[in-house]
Parts: structure tokens; sequence; C-alpha cells
């Protein structure tokens, strides 16, 4: 639970004379975030399925200003393939209050979901993404670790105000194959450096490198 206060000052710029020049107002949080983690890990291999739950509910003292709530569900599944391979995957199903607003929380970005796609290019109320990737060592030689993938990314989302139909619009399709390496010490945990490259192939594509800590998922 967190209680905080949002404090905003209007500094320039032209605007609706109807719009107010400051807002200060308290409100509330309610998270709850569930994890069942079942994976087995060995180095930089990952085998087993993992589960987060992530709820969120925010209100406000000021009536005018609606509650909002979120939740989401991110399904993670490992599997080793012989003795360099790891097929990893992860589903993401999201949905949120349905308020017409630019800043509705489920993002369309390169370090989020869809790398190769850009930095926070649309945003919805709901989403469906799926990312699943194919993990082979190159080399290992004492404590280093050179790792390649191969991957495809893909989702789709719900403008803001709009509805589940939105899943279906091309326009708000993405998919994006790419390719990637990942620079690894195995006695520091998750002491890893990758390199992501997306290219799109549904509507209105875009292309790009994602640099990153970590692996992707």
């Amino acid at each position: 639970m967190n209680l905080f206060t949002e404090d905003y000052l209007y500094i320039s710029g032209e605007t609706d004379p109807t719009v107010p020049q400051a807002l200060k107002v308290d409100k509330h949080l309610f998270k709850l975030i569930y994890d069942y983690d079942g994976l087995r890990y060995f180095y930089h291999y990952l085998e087993g399925f993992r589960s987060v739950l992530n709820l969120q509910y925010v209100g406000s003292t000021d009536t005018q200003l609606p509650e909002f709530w979120i939740g989401f569900n991110d399904f993670l599944y490992f599997k080793r393939v012989g003795k360099r391979g790891n097929w990893a995957s992860r589903l993401r199903l999201g949905l949120s209050s349905n308020i017409d607003t630019p800043f509705a929380p489920f993002a369309v970005d390169n370090n989020l979901n869809i790398r190769g796609v850009g930095n926070i290019i649309d945003r919805g109320t709901a989403a469906i993404v799926l990312n699943t990737e194919f993990r082979y060592t190159l080399y290992e030689k004492d404590w280093f670790v050179l790792q390649s993938n191969v991957f495809v990314d893909g989702g789709s989302w719900r403008n803001p105000g709009g509805d589940f139909g939105d899943f279906g619009d091309s326009h708000n399709l993405r998919i994006y194959p790419g390719v990637g390496l990942r620079f690894i010490h195995k006695r520091i945990f998750n002491a890893i450096f990758r390199i992501d490259y997306g290219h799109g192939i549904t509507e209105s594509p875009a292309r790009g490198v994602v640099f990153g800590i970590g692996q992707y998922f």
C-alpha cells in the first residue's frame, strides 16, 4: 500500500483557458504481486515454468479524477535443448481501465516487449504479447560465455477508449523477428550484456538495435 501526492504546475506554452494551471491531489495505491517460480538454474541455462501476477489499483481524493486499475500476468517457459541450446518464451496478458488518455499503461517499446519497434511508439489499455527465442552457446571458456539467439516478438494492443476488436486491427498488430548476441559472465549472477536487432514484417514496419543488461526476459 502506498500513500502519495501528485503535484503539477503549468510552466509555459499555449493551452485552453478551461485547463487548470496547477493540480495537487492526494492519492493511494494498492498493489499485489504473486510470483510462482518453478525455474531451475544452471548458470545461464534455465528450465521450467514461472508465472508473475501484478494487480494495481489507484484512487484519489479528487472526485474529478477517475479511479484506475491495471492487471497483467507474465507466463514464462524455458526448455533445455541439447547441451548448448535453450528455448525461452514469455506470454504477457494485460488489462486496465479503458480510459481514453495518451498515458495508457501498456506501452509498445523496444525495451519492454517488441525489439526493434522504437521507443514508446504507442500505448494501449490491454495487451497480448508473445516473445519467443532460441538461445545457443557459441563459445564457453572458464567464466566467459558468448551466446547467440534468434527471436520473434509479436503483440497487439487495445486502443485507449477502444474495444477488444482492436486486437484484430492490422494497425495494432506488430511482429518483429530478429537475432542477437549475449556476453555472459558465468560467476556473477545475471551479468549479461545483450545486443538484439529486430525487423518488423507487419504494417508500417521499423527496425533497430536494442542494447541492455540481463536477458530480455
